[in-house]
């Protein structure tokens, strides 16, 4: 995910900056960007000195190191249709991806380019060892409190639609996020922390028996549920908004390398869990957690009445009792929330061993796991 809204409007990109935040960064950083951005996008790109190039930083990352790279004034092209672009985004992917199979890395650049010609995501620009270089949408980051607009959850129901609908080339059945999640927990279960407070906050969370509740999790999981090709991660980070008037489009999903075919349920259910925790905060942990804001039964009503709507409308032919599919999908939110929760948690335990992302990913761990234990109150019920 990324945050845009901090950035000031100008020019023909919407956006100005000042290389003065060359200095800010290291210099094998700069190095770095200035010749991924002279060899893969030519043109004026390869004209410009390295003391010309632009560079900041772009904030909100968890999993990525996220760069945007600017042309100097004089370079840059007023045409739209300008086969340079002004402006790119340089995502440098996170250890956490780098450490993944090869197979998993080629998969994660086939559906972004995919994606893009589909002008599903924002346009390609070149593949490279470690990262890629991709289109700057001009757009501020969604905040958590938007997600709770009606407006804002019928447009993110859409978009669910748009990508649960796609046909991908990629492994069909839904293992991704359940062999994602048996891999962080056997590399959760040996993790050692040189940092007393940390290792405190670990001790903390294995407590909790995290095995029996991994069991728990795949069990529940029906060969009734829905699978479709999934995002896997829409929070508001990876959700835009255009700063331009697109009443076609006015919310855009980013950040695809979680994306593969999995269970709606998690999709939807992974949605309301993000509408606890807000990644603005300022201080330490630089995340906040309210179990309150978890979306009611109607705000999931809401959205969940949308994505029915908008999947009768795109496949017409699959319609059936509205009544029945709204109920089962409540169903599969119960359930596949307490998915989201377990995975996230042992994701952070991952990284809090390797990312140097300025991020409390212990404490994001533990706050996961509360949540997970107030929601299989709710599924135990029964």
């Amino acid at each position: 995910m990324y945050n845009t809204s901090s950035q000031s409007t100008s020019g023909s990109c919407s956006y100005a900056y000042d290389n003065r935040s060359n200095q800010r960064l290291g210099v094998d950083v700069v190095s770095r960007a200035y010749q991924l951005c002279k060899e893969y996008l030519d043109g004026p790109w390869s004209q410009i000195s390295i003391h010309e190039f632009e560079i900041t930083t772009l904030g909100g990352g968890l999993t990525n190191k996220l760069y945007i790279c600017n042309l100097p004034p004089k370079y840059r092209s007023n045409d739209n249709d300008s086969c340079y672009p002004n402006t790119v985004l340089l995502r440098l992917y996170g250890l956490i991806l780098q450490l993944q199979d090869f197979k998993a890395q080629i998969q994660e650049s086939v559906v972004f380019s995919i994606l893009a010609e589909r002008k599903v995501g924002p346009k390609l620009y070149a593949v490279f060892p470690g990262g890629r270089l991709e289109e700057f949408l001009p757009s501020r980051t969604l905040k958590t409190s938007d997600l709770f607009d009606p407006s804002t959850s019928r447009h993110i129901a859409q978009r669910m639609v748009e990508y649960h609908s796609l046909q991908m080339p990629v492994k069909k059945e839904p293992t991704f996020i359940i062999s994602k999640l048996y891999t962080y927990f056997e590399n959760a279960k040996s993790a050692e922390f040189s940092d007393e407070y940390k290792q405190s906050l670990y001790l903390k969370l294995m407590a909790c028996n995290i095995e029996a509740e991994v069991q728990f999790v795949t069990r529940i999981i029906s060969k009734q549920d829905v699978v479709v090709f999934c995002h896997n991660d829409i929070q508001e980070g990876n959700l835009l908004q255009s700063i331009r008037d697109d009443q076609n489009n006015p919310v855009q999903m980013i950040d695809f390398e979680y994306s593969s075919y999995n269970y709606r349920g998690f999709d939807i259910a992974n949605h309301f869990c993000e509408w606890m925790y807000d990644y603005s905060y300022s201080s330490w942990p630089f995340f906040s957690y309210k179990f309150e804001h978890y979306a009611n039964q109607q705000q999931q009503a809401n959205l969940v009445e949308v994505y029915l709507e908008e999947s009768y409308r795109v496949r017409p032919s699959r319609r059936s009792d509205p009544k029945w599919q709204k109920a089962y999908i409540m169903d599969e939110i119960k359930r596949f929330s307490l998915l989201s929760h377990i995975f996230w948690a042992l994701w952070s335990v991952v990284q809090a061993q390797i990312s140097d992302i300025g991020f409390g990913y212990m404490e994001y761990a533990l706050a996961r796991m509360d949540a997970f234990f107030k929601h299989k109150e709710l599924v135990t019920q029964k």
